[in-house]
């Protein structure tokens, strides 16, 4: 049994992975498609902004169905939606039939991501979980190191849709492992009349954003997640165009710094067993409030690039502790619409991610302290919501005793 529950972690983690692939293993062919699609970079950088879009609502739609209808059948309707889109892509040369397809590739690959946290939190307890989120994270987080350096290779042998079509071998793998070892987790598949399913619905909604865990736990979840991606969409502009480094000695940064969010998830499930959940987390939102402090004072005064990859290498690692503590204390308290919970913490860490982007997009300027001082802003957000959780749980256990 736990070997065959090994194995159902690993196919979880490969769900997680088709997104960090989808995002990062077609970025070194933007130059070549934009020649083959006829337009400039801008409109390639475009199908990354359609993917998040296509993420963030295709989860708010599978999370539910899997409560109703099962985890397994909506998991293929997902995986088999991925391939067609990359599929469609591979032998497209269409501006506009790219941004659509990233779309329904993203529509799909959302539902292994909402509906493999749903399954954890179905097969194990709330300690147990943040252990198997982290197990996840250590699989899952090679791909941001191997994904641009693979992308390079297929650029350089089979072209610019090599890369997708990586994909698609990648999404009938994972669908083959699913029907193969994953078991149906959902014990509360109903079936009702389609009155009795919104109200139903409704009901979950109102229970699960009337949660303060999960609220305040989403909240710092959807912070974390956001810097992080606001970290690898500037990357490439900190370290080649500002410092000047080349793609090759990039490549490796971008390796070395990576490398934080697997340290992170195999350090968490040790650091749980020696202080509680609650006052890890909170202590993590502190590192990263310091990290970015320190970052923008870096950034300032050009002290040292090889000081500011250490600062951006701590911020990281706080990151990764948060990723796992965060899902398993936002779904934890649910027996039932996990699914949906699910679901909603996706959604929103899609969103937080989209109004980052967004204001940093206002303030850009050839400087990178816009990025520095909003991650440091939303950084203080989370310790603010860290501190809330921690406070509650202290309380708790005063009351208790």
């Amino acid at each position: 049994m736990k070997k065959n529950l090994n194995i159902v972690v690993f196919i979880l983690a490969l769900l997680n992975t088709l997104e960090s692939l989808s995002i990062d293993l077609y970025l070194p062919a933007f130059p070549s498609m934009s020649k083959i699609f006829n337009t400039d970079i801008g409109h390639i950088q475009i199908s990354i902004s359609v993917f998040f879009a296509g993420f963030a609502f295709g989860q708010l739609v599978w999370g539910p169905l899997s409560d109703k209808k099962g985890r397994k059948p909506i998991l293929y309707c997902g995986l088999l939606l991925f391939i067609i889109g990359a599929t469609a892509i591979y032998f497209t040369s269409d501006i506009y039939v790219l941004w659509a397809m990233r779309f329904l590739q993203a529509f799909g690959g959302s539902a292994g991501i909402v509906i493999g946290r749903a399954i954890i939190i179905d097969l194990y307890d709330k300690q147990k979980s943040v252990t198997i989120f982290s197990q996840q994270s250590q699989i899952s987080g090679i791909a941001p190191i191997i994904a641009p350096l693979l992308g390079s290779v297929f650029l350089k042998f089979w072209g610019w849709n090599s890369s997708f079509a990586f994909l698609v071998v990648m999404g009938l793998f994972t669908l083959f492992m699913v029907y193969q070892y994953v078991p149906e987790t959902n014990s509360r598949i109903y079936f009702p009349d389609d009155s009795e399913n919104d109200k139903r619905l409704k009901d979950q909604l109102k229970m699960i954003v009337s949660n303060r865990d999960f609220i305040n736990s989403t909240m710092i979840g959807s912070i974390a997640f956001a810097s992080l991606i606001i970290y690898i969409s500037n990357a490439p502009f900190l370290f080649m165009e500002l410092h000047g480094f080349s793609s090759s000695v990039f490549s490796f940064i971008f390796a070395f710094n990576s490398l934080a969010l697997i340290t992170a998830a195999y350090i968490t499930p040790k650091l749980i067993k020696r202080i509680s959940n609650t006052k890890l987390l909170f202590i993590a939102t502190l590192v990263l409030l310091c990290a970015c402090v320190l970052h923008i004072l870096i950034a300032a005064v050009d002290i040292s690039v090889g000081l500011e990859i250490v600062i951006l290498f701590i911020s990281l690692l706080a990151i990764g502790i948060l990723f796992p503590i965060t899902s398993a204390h936002a779904l934890s308290p649910f027996k039932e619409g996990r699914g949906t919970a699910a679901a909603l913490l996706g959604f929103m860490q899609l969103m937080v991610t989209f109004l980052m982007s967004g204001l940093i997009g206002l303030l850009e300027a050839d400087s990178i302290i816009p990025m520095v001082v909003a991650r440091t802003g939303f950084a203080l957000i989370a310790v603010w919501f860290g501190y809330r959780i921690f406070r509650t749980q202290k309380r708790e256990i005063q009351s208790s005793l």
